[in-house]
This record gives structure tokens, C-alpha cells and sequence, in this order.
């Protein structure tokens, strides 16, 4: 089953959770990483949208190191 999308907005919020901050926007594309640089690349997605697609979320969640179903509590409470 394809994951849903989010609004870009609630998505946001989810990266500030998680300790991540906006570092710089290239193309049409923001770049979100971690103060101390310990991801492996940075989490990438369109800013610009009203909603994160569901592909996005999920290559983005690889690279945090998050299960779907992790994101999803997280995400309920925000």
C-alpha cells in the first residue's frame, strides 16, 4: 500500500521533532539536516507543494532511520 501524503506544513514540524533544521532551498527543493551532520545525506522534499508525496516521505524516512509505523505515531501527536 502506497503511503499517504502529508501536508508539507505538519512535515515541517515532524523534521524539527526529530532534531533536524532547514539549511537551505536548491531548485525547488529544501534541504533538512542535522546540526551535527550525522546523516548519511540530507532529507530532501518539495517546500513549495501543499502536501509531501507519499515517495518522499518514504526515501526520507530510510535515510532518518524510521519505520513507517514510528512516523506515524510520532506524527499523530503532532
Amino acid at each position: 500500500m502506497p503511503l499517504q501524503p502529508i501536508p508539507t506544513k505538519k512535515f515541517k514540524k515532524f523534521l524539527k521533532n526529530q532534531g533536524l533544521v532547514y539549511v537551505r532551498t536548491e531548485a525547488s527543493h529544501e534541504i533538512w539536516d542535522r546540526q551535527d551532520d550525522s546523516l548519511l545525506r540530507p532529507v530532501t522534499f518539495w517546500g513549495h507543494k501543499k502536501e509531501v508525496p507519499g515517495l518522499h516521505i518514504h526515501t526520507n524516512l530510510k535515510t532518518i532511520g524510521m519505520t513507517y509505523k514510528e512516523f506515524q505515531k510520532i506524527i499523530s501527536k503532532l
